[in-house]
């Protein structure tokens, strides 16, 4: 492999390095100037429709970085790293980044190394990673898929338990208080204690009736199909205050256009699971939940001024609940993020794309 120079320099590490590579490299001086380049650096300007003099030798690459940094993001990034090697606070600097060639849409993975050769000098390479990224999102792909059909035969089973619930124990359940109150009515003047106990019987029933009706709608909730998730999450925040004695203000759209059933859903389980980790864990003196929709999006936040936690340091048996909220969430393209903190109490946004336009997936 060839690498022009604008001196005659040793340079004995960069054939070694590069002599059978596929990488862009470039030799950069410690102010940022071009002092070497190799023929695929120049294929890769050429690709991209930049002119040579602006990335040949000669030309400063910091200053076309710092130049591109005002309107885009990613020269941003390569412009601060690059100036943090140069200056010495960083001992190498990598990025990966998205390229439009006239070939297509690529992906590069640039990085900063320093070597020495007569004087400090640093290396620029940009390797092509877009064969290793498209296989890390269609496997990420392959992993949604096989997630979302866990989640929906979970969802499955939850619907025939609630189903066996509500329409096999609640009627034996009602038939058992049928017949205690026809042994009620058929009472003597000697019945009196009976009458005590079997009035107790019937509480209890009662209480089995309503602990199993209870369950059955936590199972598989049926104003979410019939009413809509607004009409679910304002039930399911009123039931959480009512048990657990949190105060707990729910915001949600006065007018909310019909979601997809797969989108409500999510919003729902996500809401059921956070409000079980803040009754169990948060000791929280109050909750919020807010939905809100936007012509892109839906976005739900549920938060406490509980205890708070550190999520880096979550002990994976025990935040099996948040794993099962992120699978969720990306099931259906969308993102989920925790914020907390000792004594900072809670907050877990959950934000889902609308269009069916294909979301931005990070893969690092």
């Amino acid at each position: 492999m060839t690498i022009a120079i604008t001196r005659p320099v040793m340079i004995p590490e960069i054939p070694a390095y590069a002599s059978d590579s596929d990488d862009r490299i470039a030799l950069i001086d410690p102010d940022g100037y071009i002092v070497g380049v190799n023929n695929k650096w120049l294929a890769l300007a050429e690709q991209t429709g930049v002119a040579l003099g602006r990335v040949g030798i000669g030309a400063n690459y910091l200053d076309v970085c710092r130049q591109a940094s005002s309107s885009c993001p990613d020269a941003r990034e390569a412009f601060g790293g690059i100036r943090s090697v140069l200056k010495g606070k960083l001992q190498s600097f990598t990025m990966d980044y998205s390229c439009e060639l006239r070939s297509g849409l690529r992906y590069f993975r640039m990085g900063v190394t320093p070597i020495r050769c007569e004087g400090p000098r640093f290396v620029i390479a940009h390797t092509d990673i877009t064969e290793l990224r498209l296989s890390k999102e269609k496997s990420l792909k392959r992993l949604q898929k096989f997630a979302r059909c866990l989640i929906n035969a979970q969802e499955e089973e939850r619907e025939r338990i609630a189903r066996e619930i509500h329409d096999d124990l609640g009627n034996r359940i009602a038939l058992l208080s049928f017949s205690v109150r026809r042994i009620m009515n058929q009472r003597t003047r000697h019945s009196g204690p009976r009458m005590d106990a079997l009035n107790q019987i019937i509480d209890n029933i009662t209480d089995l009736s309503n602990a199993l009706r209870n369950l059955s709608h936590c199972l598989h909730p049926p104003l979410l199909k019939h009413a809509g998730i607004c009409a679910a999450l304002k039930a399911l925040c009123e039931e959480f205050e009512r048990t657990q004695g949190i105060q707990i203000d729910v915001v949600v759209p006065a007018d909310l256009p019909s979601l997809p059933d797969e989108v409500g859903l999510c919003i729902f389980r996500v809401s059921q699971e956070c409000l079980h980790n803040i009754a169990k864990h948060a000791d929280a003196p109050s909750v919020s939940v807010v939905l809100e929709r936007t012509p892109r999006e839906v976005r739900l936040k549920v938060s406490d001024t509980g205890r708070g936690f550190v999520p880096s340091e979550t002990n994976p048996n025990a935040g099996l609940g948040l794993i099962s909220m992120k699978e969720r969430v990306l099931c259906i393209r969308g993102q989920l993020d925790i914020r907390s903190g000792p004594g900072a109490g809670t907050e877990i946004r959950v934000t889902i794309p609308l269009s069916h336009k294909k979301s931005w997936i990070k893969v690092v």
